[in-house]
Formats: structure tokens, C-alpha cells, sequence
């Protein structure tokens, strides 16, 4: 079973937007990573304004790289909790996305945070309107934990080495990388994608 939302084999990207817009913005992130959460913090408000303009659909891609470097499987588990939230809403899988690089555990193999359902459904009591008794339910349970393993093995398909990385229709967009690596200005990444 997928979530709403989703796309692609197995359904393992989630997109936000208008499907038939006339541009593709692929986002690669992982949960657990740091410099997945400054790409986000500086521009999942820009992507999602794009979107919501009709420029762009935004198709998420996540990785679980971490779980299996440093052990646990709370990327995995957010992705899943990701899943519930999809269903509730694309506004509301925004937020709840911003939220979790919010709470992010750090370092990622101090505390596998995300591996906890109740530290999820505590991050999402944080979005108004998000925690309904279906959304808990499928947390709790771990409902979207399998098509959370198709995502995360669907990652490699895009050739995609480290998170975070955009990729805009066939073009990939330097926005920053790992560890301190600056991330691209919206301003800068609004002049590499415009038509």
C-alpha cells in the first residue's frame, strides 16, 4: 500500500504540487542528515512556492544511508511517518517534513530519535491539523514501514552519491553538500532554474 501522492515505481517519490506542471524538481534529502536539514531550512519554502506557482512539481526522493552507517532505522521510520502525513495532505506533508529537520536527532549516531513513534507523533503535534487518529494510527503501527524500504531502495536508481542534491528536469543543481558546505541562496537557486 502507498501513500497518497506518491509516484513513480513502487510509488516511491512523493510529490508536492501539480503533477502536469511544465518542470520536474527532484529533491534527494535524508532524515538524519545534516546537510539534508540546512538545504531544507534554507529551501523547502522556496520549492514549495515554486510548486505552488504551477513552475515546478517537487518529487522528494529519501536515502536511509545513515541507518546503515551508523545503525537504527529512524530515517526509514520517518519516511514512513512522511507517508501518513501524505495522506492527510500535501500542505500538511510540507510542514511535517520541515518539522522533523527541526527536531533532527545530532549527531545522527548519538540518538536514533526517529526510530521512536512517539517521538514522531510528538513532532507532529507541532503542525496544526496533522495528528488525526488515522495519522497516529498508521505511525504507531508502522503501516507505510514496507513502502518505506521501496523508497529508500529506489534511491540509487537516480545515481544520486550523497544528500542532499536537486536535480531540475534532466539538470543536476549544485545546492550545497555535507558537512558545512554552503547552501545556495533562494535568490541563487531561483536565477539556475529560470526559463
Amino acid at each position: 500500500m502507498n501513500p497518497a501522492h506518491t509516484t513513480g515505481a513502487h510509488g516511491a517519490a512523493v510529490h508536492y504540487g501539480n503533477p502536469d506542471a511544465p518542470h520536474v524538481l527532484r529533491v534527494f534529502l535524508e532524515l538524519r542528515d545534516r546537510g539534508s536539514r540546512r538545504m531544507a531550512e534554507t529551501l523547502l519554502g522556496t520549492f514549495r512556492a515554486g510548486a505552488d506557482e504551477g513552475r515546478f512539481v517537487v518529487r522528494f526522493h529519501f536515502a536511509a544511508v545513515l541507518d546503515d552507517i551508523v545503525g537504527g532505522r529512524g530515517s526509514r521510520c520517518a519516511v514512513a511517518a512522511l507517508g501518513a502525513a501524505s495522506d492527510e495532505g500535501q500542505g500538511l506533508f510540507m510542514e511535517y517534513l520541515a518539522a522533523l529537520f527541526a527536531d533532527q536527532p545530532y549527531p545522527p549516531g548519538a540518538e536514533d530519535r526517529f526510530a521512536d513513534p512517539a517521538a514522531l507523533l510528538d513532532t507532529a503535534g507541532r503542525v496544526q491539523g496533522l495528528r488525526s487518529p488515522d495519522f497516529e494510527r498508521k505511525v504507531t503501527d508502522g503501516t507505510y514501514l514496507p513502502w518505506a524500504g521501496q523508497v529508500v531502495a529506489n534511491f540509487s536508481e537516480f545515481g544520486i552519491l550523497a544528500t542532499p542534491a536537486v536535480r531540475y528536469d534532466e539538470e543536476d543543481l549544485p545546492v550545497g553538500g555535507p558537512d558545512d558546505t554552503p547552501v545556495v541562496t533562494p535568490a541563487e537557486f531561483l536565477s539556475r532554474i529560470a526559463d
